[in-house]
């Protein structure tokens, strides 16, 4: 592959990100790298592309209309296995990312990049390597490593918006295993006090008893355990 120039085809079934992309690439200032790039707006239409012409490297939508992206994935890997493949989504979405990964994509980026990123993101897999965005990257490293569920990794569940700073302080000190009476003295309040904060949390986050609450906790991002 010439780094110079690189050869993409986009393949996602909404006009404007398409041509959005193809202007962001193509019209752009890069320095020593220009970008030939074509668009196809389904699956079939992809693949007709691929028979009659050489590409570089691949940008699938996740939500195509037609077919799941990693599926796609995994049928153009298995025709063209020498073309590398980025992710493009409007999902952040951990799971998805660690599925297409599994599919064999080199990277997973958001529709909402800059171009700078994305030109990043495409000479980077274009040498070789793995490009996924930050957040999403450091939750497939925490699954690898800490054995983390990637269904809650990303996903911030509504009732922990609703918890207050102490709240979710005192979380972490009943996941630490404090007692109330513990708590009470390092925060320097009453044990009823505590009592009702403990009980608040349980309903605001729809447990029943502190086992719950510490898997949650764990599950959701509100403490570092493994």
């Amino acid at each position: 592959m010439d780094p110079s120039y690189i050869r993409i085809l986009i393949i996602d079934d909404q006009p404007i990100v398409r041509n959005g992309i193809k202007t962001m690439l193509e019209k752009g200032d890069f320095t020593d790298i220009n970008f030939s790039i074509t668009e196809a707006n389904t699956s079939a239409e992809a693949k007709y592309m691929l028979r009659a012409d050489d590409y570089d490297l691949i940008m699938i939508d996740y939500e195509l209309s037609d077919i799941n992206g990693a599926t796609l994935c995994r049928q153009i890997l298995s025709d063209y296995p020498q073309l590398r493949v980025l992710t493009l989504s409007s999902a952040n979405s951990a799971e998805n990312a660690q599925e297409m990964l599994k599919a064999g994509a080199r990277g997973y980026v958001l529709k909402t990049i800059d171009a700078k990123s994305l030109v990043h993101a495409i000479t980077t897999i274009a040498k070789g390597g793995l490009f996924f965005t930050e957040h999403l990257a450091n939750a497939l490293i925490e699954k690898c490593i800490l054995g983390k569920n990637l269904i809650n990794i990303g996903k911030e569940h509504p009732g922990v918006a609703k918890l207050s700073k102490r709240e979710k302080e005192i979380v972490g000190m009943i996941c630490d295993q404090l007692t109330n009476d513990q708590i009470a003295k390092e925060l320097f309040l009453s044990k009823r006090t505590i009592d009702n904060h403990r009980q608040n949390i349980l309903n605001k986050l729809g447990m029943v008893n502190t086992a719950g609450l510490v898997r949650f906790a764990v599950e959701h991002g509100l403490v570092n355990r493994a």
